[in-house]
């Protein structure tokens, strides 16, 4: 069998390290006490935490993206609740060199179904962690995400915006 490229990979081959603009989605999943959130540990990461999902592939609409990634990532089957926020931020050169603008999307999920599960690839630990105090995230943007769902999205059904990294 071969494996289909990805999208982010096939558009890099066109247009090499030159900035590109994609797009996000990602989910929190909360426990029944409400005290604690489904976070990963990635792969190319031992810095913090991470939430579970990834970048659309063409075709997706964001709340596809974050129910595919929550299955490939955890082994969930997740419904998706409200949005909570979206965020941008412009790398000049990420780890592969490239430039990059990423709009990311987060979404608060429910579990209809699975089986919580490491895929032992891009997921290499998975917790319920607890939110106090807050968790140590593997990148400023995601510290910056968790602070804002843990101070904003819980006083308000209102979505936040953080543009360019603030």
């Amino acid at each position: 069998m071969v494996l289909k490229k990805n999208y982010i990979a096939r558009m890099r081959e066109k247009v090499g390290h030159e900035g590109m603009i994609f797009m996000s989605a990602y989910g929190i999943l909360w426990n029944e006490q409400h005290d604690k959130i489904l976070l990963e540990k990635r792969w190319d990461s031992d810095a913090g935490w991470g939430f579970p999902g990834g970048y659309l592939e063409y075709g997706d609409s964001p709340t596809q993206a974050v129910i595919r990634e929550f299955k490939e990532e955890t082994g969930l089957d997740v419904e998706v609740t409200r949005v909570l926020g979206l965020s941008t931020n412009i790398t000049e050169k990420n780890s592969w060199g490239d430039a990059q603008e990423t709009v990311g999307i987060g979404f608060e999920v429910k579990q209809i179904g699975g089986t919580l599960r490491k895929d032992g690839t891009e997921t290499v630990d998975l917790q319920f962690v607890s939110v106090v105090p807050e968790p140590n995230m593997f990148v400023p943007q995601a510290q910056k995400t968790i602070h804002s769902v843990l101070t904003e999205n819980e006083v308000s059904e209102k979505p936040w915006i953080r543009e360019h990294g603030e």
